[in-house]
């Protein structure tokens, strides 16, 4: 196949989008495929280099001030189609253009190009979008759509898409079941579940899964030192201060003394409430607490994930009802039971893995719950989680999302 992806943050390296993009790429052109990406003309040599990509884009929506709020939101569209549209003019045609961070500020720039008759009939647009058109309504509450002029117009965009929707011509797809189910009641159109593509070195962790799932176990030792990591830089949307006061908690309980921690906390973080905060200090002396206060390379961050017992999400669902933790994904492909908040996507996670712990409301009384859970069926967890990790690194791989590009429905063209 010969495929476009279209991604104007593609600029200084920030966020997840070189990895993401960089990664899928570079496995599609693995398995045969010819794939150009579009990125930000004033791109680092860094950037161009790591996803292959094309200098072109003269806007970046997620930064850029002339294309943020209502109205400028809306004219970015006309600035995102132009430029798009000129490049398409001078290419080859494409079986397939994905656009893997859908906004506002693209929809009807799409909603034009899947009508213009410039572009062949053959060509198949995948909109996946990672943010959603709802409002957070509570746990485990569907989301709610405000009645304003940003629904509005949103609505009118996918009115015009939806002829290609059903025609097969566009496939809106997320990477989260919460996410297409909020998709499809705004819109009233198909979507599709996309797996968000993860490659996991072999390690001794991958290694020892596989070995449980063909049938050879090894005993666990019932009083080693387990240790519990939270990776990621710590914030409040991701419940940091919640395992912070947990572990304050349980520091000098008998039944919590077989357990280590590791967050990364490289900085303070801002509370809702105003002011900051950073690790107390009984904590930093303690010998059973780890914070690491630097960033880590690919290796580093395996590296900790390889030496985790137990990985815990304790997220908040306001952030991350429907909002995808690429954490999860690695630490669950790895063999490693989750301990995670519900009503949130990690749930996802463990139903797909067959084993997880929830925490069961958002406080630290309810975290000290999942831990005294999961320590005290540790060997239990730890055998399903492996058992099931092979489910998530068969889901989460550009191979599935390759596959999905080309479902038998849609693959009359003689490809």
């Amino acid at each position: 196949m010969k495929v476009l992806i279209t991604e104007e943050a593609l600029e200084t390296g920030a966020g997840h989008w070189p990895s993401y993009i960089g990664d899928l790429a570079s496995r599609f052109r693995a398995m045969g495929d010819t794939v150009d990406v579009l990125i930000h003309q004033n791109a680092t040599s860094a950037v161009v280099s790591r996803v292959g990509g094309t200098p072109w884009y003269s806007r970046n929506c997620w930064d850029d001030s002339r294309s943020q709020g209502k109205v400028k939101g809306l004219l970015h569209n006309r600035y995102f189609y132009r430029e798009t549209m000129r490049f398409l003019r001078t290419r080859p045609s494409y079986d397939r253009v994905l656009a893997l961070t859908m906004r506002m500020q693209h929809l009807l720039a799409y909603a034009a190009m899947a009508r213009s008759g410039t572009i062949p009939e053959s060509t198949r647009f995948v909109l996946l979008f990672v943010q959603g058109f709802g409002q957070y309504a509570g746990p485990g509450v569907p989301t709610t759509f405000p009645q304003n002029l940003s629904s509005k117009i949103a609505k009118t965009a996918f009115r015009a898409l939806a002829p290609a929707v059903k025609s097969g011509r566009v496939i809106l797809a997320g990477e989260t079941a919460g996410m297409c189910n909020e998709l499809h009641r705004f819109s009233g159109l198909p979507t599709t579940l996309f797996p968000h593509p993860v490659h996991l070195p072999e390690s001794e962790q991958t290694m020892e899964s596989a070995a449980v799932a063909s049938g050879h176990r090894e005993e666990m030792d019932p009083g080693r030192v387990l240790t519990v990591t939270c990776p990621g830089y710590a914030r409040h949307e991701k419940g940091s201060d919640l395992l912070h006061d947990t572990i304050l908690k349980i520091l000098d309980q008998p039944w919590a003394s077989r357990l280590k921690f590791v967050l990364q906390w490289p900085d303070a973080f801002g509370m809702p409430g105003g002011g900051t905060m950073s690790p107390d200090s009984k904590l930093v002396s303690s010998d059973r607490v780890q914070f690491l206060n630097h960033s880590l390379d690919p290796a580093a961050y395996s590296a900790l994930l390889d030496r985790s017992d137990l990985v815990i999400l304790p997220y908040r669902s306001e952030s991350y009802h429907q909002r995808l933790s690429r954490v999860a994904i690695e630490a669950a492909g790895k063999g490693i039971p989750l301990i995670h908040t519900i009503h949130t996507w990690t749930q996802e996670v463990a139903d797909l893995v067959g084993c997880g712990v929830p925490i069961l409301e958002e406080s630290p009384d309810a975290i000290v719950e999942s831990l005294r859970d999961a320590n005290s069926r540790f060997t239990e967890i730890k055998r399903a989680a492996q058992c099931g990790a092979e489910r998530v690194c068969s889901f989460h791989t550009a191979e599935t999302f390759h596959k999905l590009l080309r479902p038998k429905a849609m693959d009359d063209d003689g490809e």
